[in-house]
Formats: C-alpha cells, sequence, structure tokens
C-alpha cells in the first residue's frame, strides 16, 4: 500500500503541452512501461523489444518534435512525463487526414483524466489545422483501449493485420470525425 501514497489521486498538477526534445527519454520509458504492461500476454518479448528499440529510440522519435503535420504531446505531473498522445497527417494535405500513431498513459496514472486530456488537447490541434477526420489502430484484443476510444467518439471501421516482429497482430481501426466541438471541449476540460 505505500506505493499508492506516492500516486496522484487527483489531476490538478496535470499539465498537456507539446513535446520537447528533453522529453523523448521519458516518452521512451513511458512507452516501454506501457508496452510491457499492455502487451506482455499478447506480443512476444523479443518483438516488444525491438519495436521498442527502433519505434521508441529518443533518436528515431525527434524528428516528430519539429516536423509538420506532427502533434505531439506530453501529459506530465509534479514535472514527471506520465503519458504522451502522438497526432500526424496523412495522405495529401487537403484532405483533412490525421492519425493517432502514439498513445499511452502509465499504468499506474490510467482512469484519471489523463487520456481524455490528451485526446482533448489533441483534437483541438486538429480542428485548428483544418483537419476533419482522425484514425486510430489498436490491437484488436485490448478491449481497455477499444472502449476509451469509442468513448471519445471513434467508430469501428475494420480490422487488417500487421507484422510486428515475427507475428502478425490483429489491430481494430477506428475513424473520428474533428470538428468544431473539439476547440469547446478543450477550453472546458
Amino acid at each position: 500500500m505505500e506505493a499508492i501514497k506516492d500516486i496522484p489521486q487527483t489531476v490538478d498538477t496535470l499539465i498537456i503541452r507539446f513535446a520537447t526534445h528533453i522529453d523523448l527519454a521519458r516518452i521512451s520509458h513511458v512507452a516501454q512501461v506501457t508496452w510491457d504492461d499492455t502487451y506482455s500476454d499478447t506480443i512476444a518479448v523479443e518483438n516488444r523489444r525491438d519495436f521498442l528499440s527502433s519505434s521508441y529510440n529518443p533518436t528515431n522519435l525527434a524528428e516528430a518534435i519539429d516536423t509538420s503535420g506532427h502533434w505531439f504531446y506530453v501529459a506530465e505531473m509534479d514535472d514527471k512525463v506520465i503519458g504522451f498522445g502522438h497526432f500526424i497527417r496523412r495522405y495529401h494535405p487537403t484532405q483533412g487526414r490525421a492519425e493517432l500513431i502514439r498513445f499511452y498513459v502509465l499504468p499506474d496514472y490510467q482512469n484519471m483524466g489523463i487520456g481524455r486530456s490528451l485526446l482533448n488537447m489533441g483534437f483541438s490541434g486538429l480542428t485548428q489545422a483544418a483537419i476533419k477526420q482522425c484514425s486510430v489502430s489498436v490491437q484488436a484484443t485490448n478491449h481497455r483501449a477499444r472502449r476509451l476510444y469509442e468513448r471519445h467518439g471513434f467508430v469501428y471501421y475494420r480490422k487488417h493485420g500487421q507484422f510486428l516482429g515475427t507475428q502478425i497482430v490483429t489491430l481494430a481501426q477506428y475513424i473520428r470525425p474533428v470538428t468544431n466541438m473539439d476547440l469547446i471541449n478543450s477550453h472546458n476540460q
């Protein structure tokens, strides 16, 4: 029970802001912890490690910080990065579509509204950039994440497979409209 005392019980000190280069190692750490917690029963350890070492290597993440068409946010509480969300513009810029490609909150901080705050900030940024639609793909067996996305307006679109190392992972793809209401929702947090 001692460890629970160290976990904030409210989100009063929560800050959602754009990620910076200084955050990259902390983002990598959040990814490692959440992937081990979320996928330990469904993705082989060597496939998780290979994916994390390439996709969440701070050097490989750095490009997302300063690149146009990326909205990369961190959730910070008491000077600690506890989650992140990364949206990118997809397809031709005139099509107004984006994808949420990275979205994780440390297990001890889940179910506290942090994910909602990250999504609201991301949707607000997409609205300001005239994005009209956002998609996300999630492992089909990750029912907790699927419920989260559904609660935030994503609608199931299709399932598809994707190689992850030596295995094929079945993903559920969701789509959500991005509207001017997303600007209002981000200000009402």
